[in-house]
């Protein structure tokens, strides 16, 4: 089975590191220094404390059974447009982005859409190299038998193949949104916000269980597993939209932020101030 991963940073580069070790023929889609470094010295993987290299393949060519989609949402248009020449009716296409708002985007592809969401807390340490900063491997995905036997050999991996993906989606999103936008807005970590905006996190919460629940979704029994999740993870832990607002790049505020601003008044008071930001910057 042919596998290519589309985009190689903290989710993609670890998915793919897993799927090589499991035996699986992966090609990834990666650009720039990064590209350069993992094709001149493999993909290091520093896991917690472990560090191993794999030699992905890198030239794309014929089609493939799945295609993994790891960019940020701010790329996709153009990745599904590089991606149209190697899928067909038997693909898999398995996006795995921050939001719920993205997978419309892919409905024009001639492939199988399986939604699914990720728990890991990595990022690129350095071009070539990813790390990965604590156990946590969680991936829900929606069920399918041609998704099953690509992670038969990967036992060690936390897999869900769910039958309710859009309850997974949501409850992944309760927590993200939460927590990158009022890490952006303030420019603090998780420890932070939760010591001085405790507040404000639980109105947040309350207000995205709200929407979630006008959108057909019940996460009433998840306010307080989320709050207990924050607590848990270390003080200083950053999501990926805070640390790219600090570094002025491209940012996932209208994945993440945007979708739930046109819903709730609350939550666009911190949209629009983040969005502000941008423009200033």
């Amino acid at each position: 089975m042919r596998v290519l991963v589309v985009g190689v940073g903290g989710v993609g580069g670890y998915l793919a590191y897993k799927l090589i070790k499991c035996g699986v023929d992966v090609t990834i889609k990666a650009r720039g220094e990064h590209l350069n470094a993992i094709k001149e010295n493999g993909l290091k993987i520093i896991d917690v404390d472990k560090e191993d290299v794999v030699y992905p393949k890198t030239e794309i060519n014929g089609k493939y059974d799945i295609v993994f989609v790891t960019t940020k949402s701010y790329h996709l248009d153009s990745v599904i447009g590089e991606i149209k020449p190697f899928v067909n009716k038997n693909t898999r296409i398995v996006p795995i982005l921050n939001g719920v708002g993205h997978f419309e985007k892919f409905k024009n592809l001639d492939a199988k859409i399986l939604k699914a969401c990720i728990y890991i807390l990595s990022n690129i340490e350095k071009p070539g190299v990813i790390y990965k900063k604590t156990p946590l491997f969680y991936l829900c995905i929606e069920e399918d038998e041609k998704i099953k036997e690509v992670f038969k050999n990967c036992s060690d991996l936390k897999i869900k193949f769910s039958n309710d993906i859009n309850k997974d989606i949501w409850k992944k999103y309760l927590f993200i949104s939460t927590f990158a936008t009022l890490q952006s807005y303030y420019q603090k970590p998780t420890g932070w916000i939760m010591e001085e905006k405790r507040d404000e996190v639980e109105k947040f919460l309350d207000e995205v269980i709200r929407i979630a629940k006008e959108e057909g979704i019940d996460l009433e029994d998840e306010k307080e597993k989320v709050i207990k999740q924050a607590l848990n993870i270390p003080y200083n832990s950053k999501m990926s939209m805070q640390i790219d607002f600090e570094k002025g790049n491209n940012t996932e505020v209208d994945n993440l932020t945007g979708y739930l601003a046109k819903k709730s008044e609350f939550i666009d008071s911190y949209y629009k101030k983040l969005k502000n930001s941008l423009k200033s910057s």
